[in-house]
């Protein structure tokens, strides 16, 4: 493109091939913008966020079971206890955050499974050409 104009007939060329250049460098600019733009919804941010998680390697197994165990325990004790004063209340709560921990560690593949075929029924578009979703299965035998 540097190459010197002599004559008029070079000109419109270089003037063709710069409006080229032009349109193109629109239609990525377009394409750019677009895909900025659906990156940066919430819901996007969110679905990339927790695919993120599932999917890093480095983040200890151990970590994320007691994370969930803690958290079950915590939120089942805050619902069925919420606002009870006496010392029977208190200490059936505490013996259910326990034993709903317990459970939620023990059975955490199984949780996380579930998790990861709701995320996949919830987020993932309908399309023939999709991965067919692992479907979790809860039943008597396996303890959820």
């Amino acid at each position: 493109m540097n190459r010197p104009i002599r004559n008029r007939k070079e000109l419109e060329a270089a003037i063709l091939e710069l409006e080229n250049k032009k349109r193109v460098q629109q239609l990525e600019l377009k394409y750019h913008f677009n895909a900025t733009w659906e990156s940066l919804k919430p819901g996007n941010i969110i679905r990339e966020g927790f695919q993120k998680l599932v999917h890093t390697k480095g983040l200890p197994e151990g970590m994320i079971k007691t994370a969930a165990g803690l958290g079950a325990g915590l939120l089942t004790k805050k619902l069925f206890f919420k606002g009870s004063s006496s010392f029977l209340s208190k200490l059936v709560g505490t013996a259910l955050d326990l034993t709903v921990a317990k459970t939620a560690v023990n059975n955490s593949d199984k949780i996380k499974a579930y998790a990861i075929a709701t995320y996949h029924n919830l987020f993932k578009k309908n399309s023939k050409t999709s991965v067919p979703v692992m479907k979790a299965r809860i039943t008597s035998d396996n303890g959820l």
